[in-house]
């Protein structure tokens, strides 16, 4: 196997994740397959030592699945309803005004002219919404593919569920559920709306109480705990809302806790991720065997 820079698109023999032209990647010449550098990224020191060496295990071929792939396929059917639905209107405007001046050639010209003709209309916003979301899940995949010593899913289906989780990150300290927001351009803020003697920790974006967004963590964590709980020994399942796009206050460089949950952005994500703990690697593959297993791709 050597690594080269590749001459035409193909995917990850181990992963899956696409792979560009130009982008460099590991070739074999027997298998015919390439294989990305984070799956050939070098184990960490702490389980390179010999006496962990013949514990290693091979990590069995996950479908690990890929950033926004479900959010894409929603954006692309709302897409494609709005527009069939914007073409209906038209067609049935052109044929009320074919209608109307073969009925009534007089009258019904002088109808057709001062009513104002049907146009195509932008998309709602909770189109908008859809569609803007899916890059955002593909650029926090990114950053996550390059963190080294953990595991990634994403894009998972919670069974007997329509709802998914964006990202699944298996690492030495703790297993992270990261939900992915786009909110371009909207400040982020954390305001305290207690009393004197009390705490009420709201989060605020572009001005408007988003806290909700905190507390529907709430059944993401639940329901990847309940999969893997007794495997995590000392660690612990985590929530985190990482926001893409937003601004932050010049001073806010660190993540805040919310009720429990972690609110941070894009470029503090990766320090989480690197934080050490009790899970080793064959315990990292345990764990994401299972969850890969019990919440498929969505």
């Amino acid at each position: 196997m050597k690594v080269l820079a590749l001459r035409r698109p193909d995917a990850c023999a181990s992963c899956g994740t696409p792979i560009a032209v130009g982008e460099r990647a590991s070739w074999d010449s027997v298998t015919k397959t390439v294989t990305c550098l984070s799956c050939l990224a070098p184990l960490p020191a702490a389980w390179s030592s010999p006496e962990q060496a013949e514990a290693r295990v091979t990590p069995p071929a996950l479908d690990r699945g890929s950033p926004g792939r479900s959010v894409t396929r929603e954006a692309q059917r709302r897409s494609e309803r709005h527009r069939k639905l914007q073409e209906e209107r038209v067609a049935a405007d052109q044929a009320w005004r074919v209608q109307v001046k073969t009925e009534q050639p007089v009258l019904g010209r002088l109808r057709a002219a001062v009513t104002p003709k049907v146009r195509v209309q932008p998309a709602p916003q909770h189109v908008r919404a859809w569609v803007a979301g899916a890059p955002g899940e593909q650029k926090v995949g990114q950053l996550l593919e390059g963190v080294p010593g953990i595991i990634v899913l994403h894009d998972r289906r919670k069974p007997r569920s329509r709802s998914n989780i964006d990202h699944i990150a298996i690492t030495p300290a703790a297993v992270w559920v990261i939900d992915t927001k786009v909110r371009a351009g909207k400040r982020l803020e954390l305001r305290d709306k207690g009393g004197f003697l009390s705490r009420d920790e709201r989060l605020i974006v572009g001005g408007r109480d988003e806290t909700r967004l905190v507390d529907d963590m709430a059944w993401q964590v639940q329901a990847v705990h309940d999969v893997c709980a007794d495997l995590l020994g000392d660690a612990v399942v985590r929530g985190a809302l990482c926001f893409v796009d937003a601004t932050i206050g010049l001073f806010d460089r660190r993540p805040w806790m919310v009720k429990g949950v972690v609110v941070c952005w894009r470029a503090v994500l990766a320090d989480l991720l690197l934080r050490p703990g009790p899970l080793d690697e064959r315990r990292i593959t345990e764990i994401a065997g299972r969850l890969a297993t019990q919440l498929p791709p969505a």
